[in-house]
């Protein structure tokens, strides 16, 4: 049997349980938040893609599906989100 074929190294462990959601981790969304509201434009894309994409590639590390990827991304969106509306507003600005 080819070392390819051998069904243990296919095996992955179900997650159990998330410890720490995206959107619970406090100091990341403001950190986030915080950046992004300081960019503007391309930059400001750039690096929210650049979040998103370090963000989805630890929770594949940890063997989420795609749809509980995509509920935690989804939920570190909103919260970034509610961040960034909060900063706008200490500032005097508004942000849709």
């Amino acid at each position: 049997m080819s070392r390819s074929k051998l069904p243990l190294l296919d095996w992955q462990p179900e997650p159990k349980v998330l410890v720490f959601p995206l959107d619970a981790r406090i100091g990341k969304v403001r950190r986030t938040a915080y950046l992004l509201f300081k960019k503007q434009g391309e930059d400001a894309d750039l690096y929210w893609k650049q979040v998103i994409a370090a963000n989805r590639k630890h929770l594949i590390r940890i063997g989420l599906t795609a749809e509980q990827q995509h509920e935690q991304l989804s939920g570190f969106s909103r919260a970034v989100q509610q961040e960034l509306n909060s900063i706008a507003a200490l500032c005097g600005g508004g942000v849709a």
